[in-house]
């Protein structure tokens, strides 16, 4: 259910995001979702290079994940930055393309520098004609930070990759609960054979890598934006030094590095005293 939501919401507010989660380009009405693909590298958005080496889809399985609709439009990387999306309704539209808007977000800096130097000259006119131009191009303010329509599109490999690593490993770990809980109930006892033991240990690191694979996804996917449409991230660079970066990331992995190296040494004792069988 959760999953479902977060679909539909990225749909909506992140769009391209969306599409390089699925390598996308080009969207269609009934769009098929990406079971196991490998990507073009030379892939290049609105070059007309196919985007796969090789893929196995699922028909109409994005359009349901997006729009709850087989037969609905998902657009692409290509048809974004050419200026067609949806609505939050579900409805395809034609809307600026990313050059245009990239455009009027400068146009929007000039706008706020003009206010500036008006402001500072006590030009109250002048002021008022610049913030009246800034608020009619402040909807892509953040594009005018870009110098590019292609810069606004993320790693598209990464997030594809990524991505469906999640998806594979939450697959399985889903697999393991239900025959874990379904064995249980039925009193089989699997607990005990040796085989479903290393298969419960091997799953351990599965749990990290469908965490890890999900913050990549969100974090590289959401690029170049800190903040969507307003800030990229070339835009919120800090004043913070590099030795204090350095430094807190250093303490933050020595701490950790101790904690790791405590719940292992408790893991292995408990392991060596073994468990007593008769509980069961």
């Amino acid at each position: 259910w959760t999953g479902d939501g977060s679909a539909v919401q990225v749909a909506r507010v992140q769009p391209m995001k969306l599409a390089a989660m699925e390598g996308l380009y080009k969207g269609k009405p009934g769009q098929e979702i990406v079971g196991v693909g490998i990507l073009n590298p030379s892939k290049k958005p609105n070059d007309g290079q196919d985007p796969f080496l090789f893929e196995i889809s699922i028909p109409y399985g994005l359009s349901i994940l997006a729009n709850h609709d087989p037969h609905s439009f998902v657009p692409g990387i290509d048809d974004l930055l050419n200026g067609i999306e949806l609505t939050p309704e579900g409805d395809t539209i034609r809307t600026d393309s990313y050059a245009e808007r990239i455009a009027i977000g400068k146009r929007a800096h000039e706008s706020l520098r003009a206010f500036d130097t008006a402001m500072a000259k006590g030009d109250h006119a002048a002021m008022e004609e610049a913030r009246a131009k800034l608020k009619e191009d402040y909807r892509y303010f953040g594009y005018g930070y870009l110098d590019s329509p292609e810069e606004a599109v993320p790693p598209v490999a990464m997030t594809f990759y990524s991505f469906h690593i999640m998806v594979m490993a939450g697959g399985y770990l889903l697999l393991f609960f239900i025959i874990a809980v379904f064995s249980s109930l039925k009193g089989s006892r699997l607990w005990e054979k040796r085989w479903w033991q290393w298969v419960a240990i091997l799953t351990i690191p599965v749990v990290w890598i469908c965490s890890e694979a999900g913050w990549v996804t969100a974090e590289v996917g959401r690029q170049p934006w800190i903040i969507e449409g307003l800030m990229p991230d070339k835009a919120a660079i800090s004043a913070i030094s590099a030795s204090t970066v350095q430094l807190t990331f250093w303490m933050f992995a020595a701490v950790f590095t101790a904690l790791l190296i405590a719940e292992i040494t408790i893991m292995v004792n408990q392991i060596r005293n073994g468990s007593d069988r008769n509980e069961y």
